[in-house]
């Protein structure tokens, strides 16, 4: 298992067939330059891109606004009763517990926005785990082999090379997000009263995940 960031600097570096190691991200090696330009941007697109366990938490939101009739400047979006505020550390939202459909939108002063018809809604969100050791091999080495899909071109100009790289990393993200499905078995099949009065009748209701982040890409 890989342990610190400087280790995973040196595994991107050896996976792109790289001379030197670094000992510390902090070193002036132009290696250790590159490694830093890309390592937390990297890492912060693996995470976002699939449910990682290690990277997943809860919290009850808290709510911003709710819907005003008429509608009026500041409110929900229209089809919407309720604003909340995202958690500080989220870095990419997952699912409400209710499975509810929301939608994350710009407010003012460049805040983000969850907009859904959940009351006291509780969200599965990724936050930005810096933890290496905390990591699962797989996450590990999504980083890893993103990495050094970004510092290739730099470092070395092997185009083939990058795009193996690139190629290693989006496989790892796929299965993560196929493990992910398998996560939660709960079936919903009885819909909650508050969601019956709004004139839902069916036994079950889709479940709706937020999108997940893009799949990693270099120019080469």
């Amino acid at each position: 298992m890989i342990g610190s960031e400087v280790q995973v600097y040196n595994m991107a570096l050896n996976a792109i067939g790289a001379r030197n190691n670094v000992s510390s991200p902090s070193e002036q090696s132009r290696e250790a330059e590159v490694c830093r330009l890309w390592y937390s941007s990297v890492r912060d697109q693996v995470l976002a891109a699939a449910s990682w366990p290690e990277a997943t938490k809860f919290a009850r939101l808290a709510v911003s606004t709710t819907q005003e009739i008429p509608w009026s400047a500041g409110a929900p979006r229209p089809g919407y009763a309720y604003t909340y505020g995202l958690p500080t550390d989220n870095l990419h939202p997952q699912y409400l517990t209710t499975y509810e459909q929301f939608i994350i939108a710009r407010g003012d002063y460049n805040t983000t926005l969850l907009h859904t018809n959940t009351p006291n809604a509780i969200l599965a969100y990724t936050y930005r785990n810096e933890v290496v050791s905390s990591w699962s091999a797989q996450l590990q080495m999504a980083i890893v082999y993103g990495l050094a899909a970004y510092i290739c071109m730099p470092l070395s100009a092997k185009t083939q090379r990058t795009s193996a790289m690139l190629n290693q990393a989006n496989k790892l993200i796929l299965e993560a997000r196929e493990s992910s499905a398998n996560w939660n078995d709960e079936v919903l099949d009885v819909l909650p009263e508050w969601i019956q009065g709004r004139g839902y009748n069916q036994q079950t209701f889709p479940r709706f995940v937020y999108p997940f982040g893009g799949l990693l890409a270099v120019t080469v």
